[in-house]
């Protein structure tokens, strides 16, 4: 089966304070027609401290652009998407076996297909799925003949290992197949709509 490289557009559907000045933020943003949102998530993003001296495993593409998509007003690139992800991971669109574990500090614990479903259909390029540490399943993307993986922290954290090679390409249908994963999808897109209002 031939795997498309273009986003799709289609699969997305109908869907606090900083120690930054968020007015200051809102009226640059304003100036320059972006979301006041998005700016906000990317200043949280660079202010974060970090267990690796990368945003994300692939963070070289944090630029790569994608086609607008209405639902997510302000979205323009791979490093806006990441860092409005990180506002609104939760609990509720996290797998299910990692629910009661999963805790704010550590937001991309167990969002891993539905983030690579949502990064194929806004960026294109393939999924792809590892084994980890302890028996668990990892899915993460391919763009630009790159692996990217948003939710790489989660590892990082713990200092556990992540191969990236001898890996699996997945089908996009084969991402959207599982109930809950599709459940999961669409409550992070709402809380993506919700958040960029």
């Amino acid at each position: 089966m031939k795997t498309t490289n273009k986003p799709n557009n289609n699969a997305l559907g109908n869907i606090a304070t900083t120690y930054v000045d968020r007015q200051e933020l809102e009226s640059e943003a304003t100036m320059h027609n972006q979301n006041p949102a998005v700016v906000v998530a990317v200043q949280k993003a660079e202010d974060k401290h970090r267990p690796c001296p990368y945003y994300f495993y692939g963070d070289a593409q944090r630029e790569m652009t994608c086609p607008p998509v209405k639902q997510f007003p302000g979205i323009s690139n791979l490093m806006e998407l990441f860092a409005v992800l990180e506002q609104c991971w939760t609990k509720e669109t996290a797998y299910p076996a990692c629910q009661a574990e999963w805790v704010p500090n550590d937001p991309s614990y167990g969002q891993c297909a539905i983030t690579a479903m949502l990064v194929h259909d806004m960026f294109g390029g393939t999924i792809h799925k590892i084994r980890v540490s302890g028996g668990g399943t990892h899915y993460f993307n391919k763009l630009n003949e790159q692996y990217v993986d948003l939710t790489r922290e989660q590892f990082d954290l713990y200092d556990l290992p992540v191969c990236y090679e001898d890996n699996q390409e997945v089908p996009r249908e084969f991402c959207g197949k599982n109930q809950n994963t599709m459940m999961r999808y669409r409550q992070l897109q709402r809380n993506m709509m919700q958040y960029l209002r």
